[in-house]
This record gives C-alpha cells, sequence and structure tokens, in this order.
C-alpha cells in the first residue's frame, strides 16, 4: 500500500492582492477542513505546510501548519458538509489566539493550547493574527474508538498537557521530514502514534490512555530521542542528562525509553557512532581522511577503544574494510 505524497506548501509573498483568495480557496480544498474565507486584507500573508501520514486508507492523518500574519475568519457552512468529511480536527495553537464557533458553543484557544472541531458540522473559526498553528485531521472512528467522549471534548480548550501538545508538534516534524523513505508499515505505526498522543490531548478513556502512553507516547518520545542523537552525534552532548534537559524528561526515563528496545543509551549511540564511521570508510568521497580523523568526528575520544569496537562490531579492522571498499570499486 503507498505512502501517500507527503508536502503541499504555499505562500502569498509572490502574488497579488487579487490573487490570493482565489489561491487561499485552493488551499482550503487541500486542507484539514474546507473552508470559505473572509476577503483578506491586501497586506495579510500566510505560508502554508499540508501533508499526510500513514498508509492510504482510512487511518491517515492530514496536518497542515500556518502562519498568518494578520487576522482572517473562515467558515464552514452546510454546503460544505457535503464534501463526506466527519473528521475530528485537533487545532494546536503555537502563537495568537483562535476563536472557534461550532455546536451553539464558542471557546478560545490561546498559545499553547489546543481546541477540537468537527468537520461534520458548520463552523466559524476566527485566527485573530498575527497566529501560527498546526491542524491535525483525525479519523473520527479512530478517536472515538481511543477517546470515546472525544465529542463532548469539542469546542473546549485542551492544552491541560502541555508536554503532549509539545511532543505532538516536535513529533510531526519529524515525522513530515521521514514521511517520503517510510514503508507502509513504518507509515501505519507513525498514524498510529499520532493518534494516542491525539488522544491524549483530547482525553482518552483510562484504559486507552494506558495503552497510549506505553505505545504512541513512548515511542513518540524515543523516536524524537533518537532524531536528537543523530542531529547531535557529532555536533553536541549525546547524553542521558543532555537529551534528558532538552526533551523536558528524567536522565532515568531516557534510559527506560531505550531499555524498553532492549539495548541500552550507550550501545545506541555507540551504534550510531561505528555507523556513521562505517558510511564515510566506504564512501570515496573521504578516501583521503584518516581513519583516526573520521573516529573522532563520529565522537570517539579514545582510538584503542573505537578499534576494539569496531572490530567486534564488524569483524574486521577499520583498514581492511577500507581496503575491501576500495577493491570493490575497481
Amino acid at each position: 500500500m503507498p505512502v501517500p505524497n507527503p508536502a503541499f506548501r504555499f505562500s502569498t509573498t509572490a502574488l497579488s492582492p487579487a490573487e490570493r483568495l482565489p489561491a487561499w480557496y485552493e488551499v482550503f480544498s487541500r486542507s484539514t477542513s474546507r473552508r470559505y474565507c473572509a476577503p483578506l486584507d491586501e497586506t495579510c500573508h500566510t505560508d502554508v505546510r499540508i501533508w499526510t501520514l500513514g498508509p492510504a486508507d482510512a487511518c491517515t492523518v492530514r496536518v497542515q501548519r500556518v502562519t498568518l500574519s494578520h487576522s482572517i475568519e473562515t467558515h464552514r457552512p452546510r454546503e460544505l458538509l457535503s464534501d463526506g468529511s466527519d473528521d475530528l480536527v485537533l487545532n494546536i495553537q503555537e502563537a495568537g489566539d483562535t476563536c472557534v464557533s461550532q455546536c451553539g458553543m464558542q471557546a478560545t484557544a490561546a498559545a499553547g493550547g489546543a481546541i477540537l472541531t468537527s468537520n461534520a458540522d458548520v463552523s466559524t473559526i476566527a485566527f485573530r493574527g498575527p497566529v501560527r498553528f498546526t491542524s491535525i485531521a483525525l479519523p473520527r472512528r479512530v478517536m472515538m474508538a481511543l477517546a470515546p467522549r472525544a465529542e463532548d471534548a469539542i469546542v473546549k480548550p485542551a492544552g491541560s498537557d502541555s508536554a503532549v501538545l509539545h511532543l505532538l508538534i516536535s513529533y510531526l516534524a519529524v515525522a513530515e521530514e521521514q514521511s517520503a523513505t517510510q514503508s507502509p508499515d513504518l507509515a501505519r505505526a507513525v498514524a498510529a502514534h499520532i493518534h494516542d498522543l491525539c488522544a491524549l490531548a483530547i482525553g482518552a478513556s483510562r484504559d486507552a490512555a494506558e495503552i497510549a502512553r506505553g505505545r504512541g507516547l513512548r515511542q513518540a518520545r524515543l523516536r524524537m530521542l533518537k532524531e536528537d542523537i543523530a542531529s547531535n552525534l557529532t555536533l553536541g552532548p549525546v547524553t542521558a542528562a543532555a537529551l534528558a534537559q532538552r526533551h523536558r524528561m528524567t536522565p532515568r526515563y531516557v534510559h527506560k525509553l531505550f531499555e524498553g528496545e532492549g539495548v541500552s543509551l550507550s550501545q545506541f549511540v555507540r551504534a550510531q557512532r561505528l555507523a556513521r564511521v562505517h558510511r564515510n570508510l566506504t564512501d570515496p568521497r573521504h578516501a583521503g581522511r584518516a581513519i583516526g580523523e573520521l573516529a573522532f568526528d563520529a565522537g570517539y575520544g579514545d582510538l584503542s577503544t573505537f578499534n576494539h569496537d569496531f572490530r567486534r562490531c564488524y569483524g574486521m579492522t577499520p583498514s581492511a574494510l577500507r581496503a575491501a571498499a576500495r577493491r570493490d570499486e575497481r
């Protein structure tokens, strides 16, 4: 099953004022919720990213991230309900305020909070700019299984667990970047993790919350830690203390996340360092660099330890691997 094309990007920067509103309607035809937009002020600019995560089926998650320079008001009238979407949409406010009117209720989400809306009902959403927000369209059937009272949470601010919202935003950024290379199985797992995190933010049932914390929350945090280690392997500290500080958790919890996969943090970091050296030793672009230099660049501080680890992992010396790679090039 193919993974959906993840990326659609839009910006008004290069458009004239007359072109912006028609273009904005095109954006809303692709977005998490088809809507009409009130006329835009000629000085109003927006930048939008829309992507999909997960397999191309009923479990797909659609995400949009929007930055607006000015206030705008949007409407989902009855005529647009014919598109058949009954998704629940979690709108996470990163800057500015958003006011939602739906089902006879009204509520405002401030920065750091979130608000749930329904595509099955008429609504008005006023974005009080400048604003930045992320909207996540979630299959109603899936979310009702995880959070049976989700419909009761519509148009009620959901900012009680800001740590979950912060993690969700970070996890979405990583998932978007890697979505093009995900296998169908991994894409399905990522979508399930997002469902779990959103259920926790909305208010999952007790049993579902336990599952979500053990499945979605743990895996999302572990994936974020692994991404951090890959990014900072040669740039900064990747100790439990440093990771814990960057991700707002305790060092002990960092260790427990890795131990849950049957590997220690130090083993994972060492494997990443060795893999980096292995790639560089077999890359012709690094043929002129000394093996010690490659080891130090990967974060090793002692050559004897590096050589011991390398032979134990790959069953040969670094120089033997480089020699074999050169023979294969001929």
